[in-house]
C-alpha cells in the first residue's frame, strides 16, 4: 500500500512538473512572439516616420532657383517677396528650424505658434546627422540635424544648420495602444493555450503513466515471484550445511526442492525475456502461409495422454479444413495452444472434460478450448491477461504456474493481429477463443 501511494505521489509530481514546464513553455513563445512583432510595429512606425523627415531634407537640399521677382513665401510659390527671404515651408506635423553657426534661430517668424513651444531649444552641433527622439513640453518629436551647403538656392538654408523635427505623438499614443491590445490579447490566448495544454498533458500523461504503473507492479511482481524459490533455494542449502556428513541419499529431498525451484526460476525468467522482447518489439516471428492441420496437431497429441491419465475427458473437434490459410508463426501459436491446454488441464477437476474445437465466424478463424472447471468471474475476465495475475493465487502456485501464460499468449496473438478473450463455458467453466485473420 505505501509502495502505490508513494508511486501516486510521483505520478501527480511528474503530471506537476510537465504542466509547469508546458506553462513556461508557453511563457516563453508568447513572449517572445509578443517582443517580435512589437519591435516590427514600432520599427515600421518609426520607419514611416524617418522617411518623411529625408523626404524633407531632400527638399531642403534641392530647393529650386529662386527669381528676385517671384520666389517661394510662406505662403507657397508666386508670392512676391522683393525684400524679404523665403522661409521655409514644413508639412503639417513637421517644424523646421534654421540657425546659424552661433545658434541663433533665424526663423521664429515662420514658426507661428510653435515658437512658444520651440523657442527653447538649442543648436547642438554634435547631434548633427542624427535622429534622435526628443521631449518639448510633454511633446515628442523626431529630430534631425543637417547642415545645409552654402550653394543652397534658398538664402535661408545657404550655409546654415537645420533642425527638422517631426510630432509623433500621435505615433507613440497608437504604439502604446497597440502595446496594450498585444499584451491583452497575448494573456487571452496563453490562458486558452494553459487550458488546452492541461487538458492535452492529462490526454498524453495517461498512457504514459498507465505503462509506468504497469512497468513499475511489473518489477515488483517479478521481484515477489523470484525471491520466493530463491528464499526456498538458500534455506535448503543453509540447512545442508548443518549435516556436512549427510549423504547425498540423506539430502535427496532438499536436493529435490532445490532443483524444483531452480527450475521455476528457468521457466520464470524465460518467461519474462519473452514478455521484455515482445515490449521492445525484438522478437522474432517467423510467419508464413499455413493451414490449421500444420500448427494443430503437435501441441494437441501430447496433452492427450496427459489428460487421460488424470481421469479427464479430451474432446477434439478440429475440422481441418485445407481451404483456410493464415500468415502465421506457428511455434508462437502452438505456444498459446499449449498455454491454454496446460491451464485447463490443471483447472478441471477429476472427471472433468476438456475440448478443443474449430469455428469459422466471418472472416476469422477461431480456435476454442474449452472446461468443466470452477470458471472466471466477471472482474477476473478483465484482469486475466494481465502480467503476474491469478485468479486462484494459492492454487496457482501449487501447480507451479507465475501469472505469465495468458499475457505471452495475448503478446503473440496480437502480434498476429488477432483476439484473445474469454468466456464463461455453461453450465460450469471456462472457454478460451482465439481469433486469428483468414487470409484470402
Amino acid at each position: 500500500m505505501k509502495i502505490k501511494t508513494r508511486q501516486n505521489k510521483i505520478t501527480r509530481r511528474q503530471q506537476v512538473h510537465l504542466f509547469l514546464s508546458v506553462m513556461a513553455t508557453f511563457a516563453i513563445l508568447f513572449f517572445t512572439l509578443g517582443i517580435i512583432i512589437f519591435n516590427l510595429f514600432q520599427s515600421s512606425t518609426y520607419r514611416s516616420i524617418d522617411t518623411d523627415i529625408k523626404e524633407q531634407v531632400t527638399a531642403i537640399k534641392k530647393q529650386p532657383n529662386m527669381d528676385t521677382k517671384t520666389q517661394t513665401g510662406p505662403q507657397g510659390p508666386g508670392t512676391r517677396t522683393d525684400d524679404k527671404q523665403p522661409e521655409p515651408r514644413a508639412p503639417f506635423q513637421a517644424s523646421i528650424l534654421v540657425f546659424d553657426d552661433k545658434g541663433k534661430l533665424l526663423n521664429k517668424t515662420s514658426l507661428g505658434n510653435r515658437y512658444s513651444v520651440l523657442k527653447n531649444i538649442n543648436l547642438n552641433k554634435k547631434n548633427l546627422n542624427k535622429k534622435r527622439t526628443i521631449t518639448v513640453k510633454k511633446m515628442s518629436f523626431r529630430a534631425l540635424l543637417i547642415k545645409v551647403s552654402k550653394s543652397n538656392n534658398n538664402p535661408m538654408y545657404a550655409g546654415h544648420y537645420v533642425l527638422i523635427m517631426q510630432n509623433i505623438d500621435t505615433q507613440i499614443q497608437a504604439t502604446e495602444n497597440f502595446q496594450k491590445i498585444l499584451i491583452i490579447t497575448f494573456l487571452i490566448f496563453w490562458v486558452i493555450a494553459l487550458i488546452l495544454a492541461y487538458v492535452l498533458t492529462r490526454i498524453s500523461m495517461f498512457p504514459i503513466i498507465k505503462s509506468w504503473k504497469q512497468q513499475s507492479e511489473f518489477v515488483n511482481d517479478a521481484a515477489h515471484e523470484l525471491r520466493t524459490p530463491l528464499t526456498i533455494i538458500q534455506g535448503k542449502l543453509e540447512y545442508m550445511l548443518t549435516k556436512p556428513n549427510n549423504t547425498i541419499i540423506d539430502e535427496a529431498e532438499s536436493i529435490s526442492v532445490s532443483l524444483d525451484e531452480v527450475n521455476r526460476l528457468n521457466s520464470l525468467t524465460n518467461n519474462l525475456l519473452v514478455l521484455a522482447r515482445s515490449d521492445q518489439a525484438t522478437t522474432r516471428m517467423d510467419f508464413e502461409i499455413t493451414s490449421p492441420e500444420f500448427f494443430l496437431k503437435d501441441p494437441i497429441m501430447p496433452f492427450k495422454e496427459i489428460i487421460n491419465s488424470q481421469s479427464k475427458v479430451f474432446q477434439i473437434n478440429i475440422n481441418h479444413k485445407t481451404d483456410v490459410s493464415f500468415n502465421v508463426d506457428r511455434d508462437k501459436i502452438k505456444q498459446v495452444l499449449i498455454i491454454l491446454l496446460d491451464n485447463a488441464t490443471k483447472y478441471t477437476p477429476e472427471n472433468g472434460t476438456i475440448r478443443i474445437y474449430d469455428h469459422i465466424e466471418g472472416s476469422k478463424y477461431q480456435i476454442i478450448v474449452s472446461d468443466t472447471g470452477i470458471g472466471i468471474s466477471d472482474t477476473d475476465k478483465k484482469k486475466i491477461f494481465g502480467r503476474f495475475y491469478r485468479v486462484d493465487k494459492s492454487r496457482n502456485r501449487n501447480s507451479g504456474g507465475h501469472g505469465l501464460g495468458l499475457a505471452i499468449a495475448q503478446q503473440i496473438i496480437n502480434t498476429h493481429h488477432g483476439k484473445i478473450f474469454v468466456r464463461d463455458n455453461l453450465p460450469t467453466g471456462s472457454e478460451f477463443v482465439i481469433e486469428l485473420p483468414i487470409k484470402h
